[in-house]
């Protein structure tokens, strides 16, 4: 593709998966949210994480509310302030262990930004300890209002002034910061971290990753 050859000025990260373990994501939706539930409903642990788990599949992950905390605690009547309930928990937060080095390497060439399709509540959490490193971080859902595709990848790139070919984007899903982004213009690489597919822009790590764009 034409694009490939274009000078590279902006590195974009997807945060969960890619540069933050599920740990925290998943200690918050299948396990704290779920305690709330029960306590709150006075149910068994295992009725509240039947319904909540069966509310999730119905809603799905390509509709924004499945991201938005806020739009769980008030679906269950629940009486708890969303920050707080996500701040109590940070220490969760776990990074992969690459990534401080490979972002060290990168940040002197080019500018780093996320693009996330979690709530800024999330983000602005599971980034903290990185944020020094990124010229700006983009919660699509919180900042955009649309989930990652091509006007979110386009709406990004106006806001930042750059041209789509001048941003590789990397990710852990395929459809989402691959195939999205790739159609959005993007030189986008699809981080699959138990190398079960194979490609010229699939990568097991970001260090793999980084000497992708070195070469």
């Amino acid at each position: 593709m034409r694009h490939n050859k274009q000078k590279i000025t902006t590195v974009s990260f997807d945060a969960d998966g890619t540069l933050i373990t599920p740990s925290f994501a998943d200690l918050m939706w299948l396990e704290v949210l779920p305690q709330c539930v029960s306590d709150s409903w006075n149910i068994p642990l295992h009725d509240a994480k039947a319904k909540l788990f069966a509310d999730y599949d119905s809603i799905g992950s390509q509709k924004m509310e499945w991201y938005d905390l806020s739009y769980w605690i008030k679906r269950y009547r629940l009486e708890i302030l969303p920050k707080n309930m996500v701040a109590q928990y940070k220490a969760a937060v776990t990074l992969y262990p690459e990534v401080e080095e490979v972002l060290d390497s990168l940040k002197e060439r080019y500018d780093l930004i996320v693009v996330s399709n979690s709530a800024r509540l999330f983000l602005d959490i599971t980034t903290e300890s990185l944020k020094g490193y990124f010229k700006q971080t983009f919660s699509t859902v919180t900042d955009l209002g649309m989930m990652k595709g091509i006007p979110a990848y386009h709406a990004i790139c106006e806001k930042l002034n750059v041209r789509p070919y001048e941003i590789a984007h990397i990710g852990d899903s395929l459809e989402l910061d691959y195939t999205r982004a790739r159609k959005a213009g993007l030189k986008a690489y699809f981080l699959d971290r138990v190398s079960r597919r194979k490609g010229r822009y699939f990568v097991s790590n970001l260090k793999d990753f980084k000497l992708r764009l070195d070469g």
